[in-house]
């Protein structure tokens, strides 16, 4: 039930900036004739647009306030740094021209096929 509560808010919230135009569209014959500024020119073809527009700017104007009003906090939040200077570390550097010899390398090349230890999947009696 939370879900759905959820799902029909998030829906309520995206459709709301889509109103004035629903209400454009199903209320269309009374904006032409009595609300649209400009019915009497109809060579401009305004057909309530006019009205429209005025409607979207008035809904763009209440979804940009802040829904909080004006009673956020004016101060400033100041950023505490912490700062330790690292202290210097002597680290004697001795570099050997040659390197160790840790690994016992063998060119003995011995041919396999290794079939042999390839593991046959069990068979269905």
């Amino acid at each position: 039930m939370k879900s759905y509560v959820i799902l029909f808010v998030a829906t309520l919230m995206l459709v709301r900036p889509l109103w004035p135009i629903a209400e454009y569209v199903m209320n269309y014959d009374y904006i032409v004739n009595v609300l649209c500024e400009n019915k009497d020119r109809p060579a401009m073809h305004c057909d309530g647009k006019c009205y429209l527009a005025k409607q979207l700017a008035k809904e763009s104007e209440r979804g940009d306030k802040n829904p909080f009003g004006e009673n956020r906090s004016k101060t400033e939040i100041q950023q505490i740094v912490f700062f330790e200077p690292l202290h210097p570390m002597d680290v004697p550097i001795d570099f050997q021209d040659e390197a160790p010899d840790n690994f016992k390398t063998s060119r003995a090349f011995i041919p396999t096929l290794l079939t042999s230890d390839i593991a046959h999947p069990p068979e269905v009696a």
